[in-house]
């Protein structure tokens, strides 16, 4: 098969896989009355196409004479297979799955950090494999499950070129390959069972979950039934005597900030609770002229509010790219950008006493910004998204997937506070619990216990490193087998 049919068949593979995936970006087109952005998941999908493509061109060409279905000829007993060496193939497969893994991190960087739906995201719901991530991130398990579908279509063709030999050969390769699921296995059922440390303190937390139609919230006109229905649910709230009440990503007209009389409401409202942490679109804050997505922090009787602006932007969202290049074609559709945030910042509770680190949207999806607020001191992590943009679509429940892997790297609980749903939380081992069906209005309560620290998890201390290990071993074993086809060539 030459490379340029590899190409073709990875890459026609990955642009229906990732349409399908991200077919819920077309949601966007009746929302902004553009017909055009039905077409936004073909695009998505024919740039992450690239991935399984590329791959499929590197493992052909890597693999070499090595995958054959032939069987060798019975009157050259001296031939033998590349197939029937258990140690080549466990280096194939390991070569390979590192590239998979280097190039989903390559994928992170051309995407502008959209990282969603990497390989490893597709075990969200194995509660025991997933707890290494802990060691490796989540593109451990993206390695995990690339390396085992290699070794099993190796171990396929390698039974059919052993058919009708004398003499079978132990399938090393494939035992290793067991084995390294089995440990992945056993070290998950080994977390789970020690369980959470000693429970230090309880924070009881209330989120509404106003499923404010994102039309209605494009409307400026509608502002003041936005606002009645926020004053309803607040007061919904106030029934529960949380120590902690969320409302979700942008959810105050205007901002919080822009208007002097929209502040005091806000102060008004939190008033009612010991504590209102809300997100907030600010524009022009301050009369600087710079635009801001927040997570505000308003505490009764603290004249300061503490707040987290945003720091990873969506990409032709909140911020349009190159913008003097793709002004002219997108420019009404981001008429402006949001400025980021310099560094994530942590927030206090004062009873009970405890650090909340704020995520804002798909934030809760990048695990150097989480990362960066755990080791910031962080023992719980706050989500307040708006997931409206997409309406009724899976969107919603793969932003969730995505997010319950911040817990598992950290140790760190997180809560979700979202507008259309959906409202949860997440322990410390990734299990979630929803408290409140998705595009219901309705409030949410539950108590979170914080544990005491038993220190940072690996994956706090040294960082996504498993990804450029996978990456320095992909270019080394280009580079070796690039030297060999040199050395024989001459």
């Amino acid at each position: 098969m030459t490379p340029w049919r590899r190409f073709r068949l990875g890459y026609v593979t990955g642009l229906v896989a990732y349409t399908a995936i991200f077919w819920w970006l077309g949601e966007l087109a009746p929302l902004y009355n553009a017909p055009a952005l039905r077409l936004l998941p073909f695009g998505m999908g024919a740039g992450i196409a690239l991935v399984p493509a590329i791959w499929a061109v590197f493992a052909g060409w890597f693999a070499g004479c090595q995958i054959v279905v032939e069987r060798p000829d019975p009157l050259a007993p001296q031939q033998r297979p590349p197939l029937l060496s258990s140690m080549r193939n466990m280096g194939l497969a390991i070569v390979l799955a590192a590239a998979w893994v280097a190039l989903e991190w390559l994928r992170s960087w051309a995407l502008l950090g959209f990282n969603w739906n990497t390989l490893g995201v597709s075990l969200h719901e194995d509660l025991v494999l997933i707890q290494i991530a802990e060691l490796t991130g989540v593109s451990g398990l993206g390695f995990l499950l690339a390396m085992a579908n290699v070794i099993a279509v190796i171990t396929v063709l390698r039974l059919c070129a052993e058919v009708g030999r004398v003499r079978l050969r132990p399938h090393f390769d494939f035992l290793f390959t067991v084995a390294l699921v089995v440990g992945a296995f056993s070290f998950g059922v080994r977390v789970l069972v020690k369980g959470p440390g000693t429970e230090k303190a309880a924070v009881r937390i209330a989120a509404i979950q106003p499923n404010i139609p994102q039309t209605m919230k494009m409307d400026m006109e509608q502002s003041p039934a936005v606002f009645e229905i926020l004053e309803q649910m607040n007061a919904l709230a106030a029934e529960k005597k949380a120590d902690l009440v969320l409302w979700p990503e942008a959810c105050v007209p205007g901002g919080m900030f822009g208007d002097r009389e929209v502040t005091e409401w806000v102060r008004a409202q939190a008033a009612k609770h010991k504590a209102l942490l809300l997100g907030t679109d600010d524009f022009n804050r301050g009369g600087g002229g710079e635009d801001h997505n927040s997570a505000a922090l308003v505490i009764p009787g603290r004249s300061d509010i503490a707040i987290h602006d945003k720091v990873n932007l969506v990409p032709f969202g909140e911020y349009l790219p190159m913008r003097p290049l793709l002004g002219w074609a997108l420019g009404e559709l981001v008429p402006g950008d949001f400025q980021p945030g310099i560094f994530p910042v942590q927030m206090m509770l004062d009873l009970p006493s405890v650090t909340i680190g704020p995520l804002i949207c798909f934030e809760d999806t990048q695990p150097e910004i989480a990362r960066a607020q755990v080791r910031g001191g962080a023992q719980l992590l706050v989500n307040l998204t708006n997931d409206g943009w997409f309406g009724r679509s899976g969107e919603l429940e793969q932003h969730l997937a995505n997010a319950l892997f911040r817990c598992v790297e950290s140790r760190i609980p997180m809560v979700r506070g979202t507008n259309t749903g959906t409202t949860a939380s997440i322990d410390p081992f990734g299990r979630v619990d929803r408290w409140i069906p998705a595009h219901t209005r309705d409030v949410g309560f539950r108590t979170i216990p914080i544990t005491a620290s038993r220190g940072e998890t690996f994956f706090i201390r040294k960082g996504d490193w498993f990804q450029p290990a996978c990456a320095i071993i992909a270019i080394l074993a280009l580079l070796g087998r690039l030297i060999r086809g040199r050395r024989k060539a001459k």
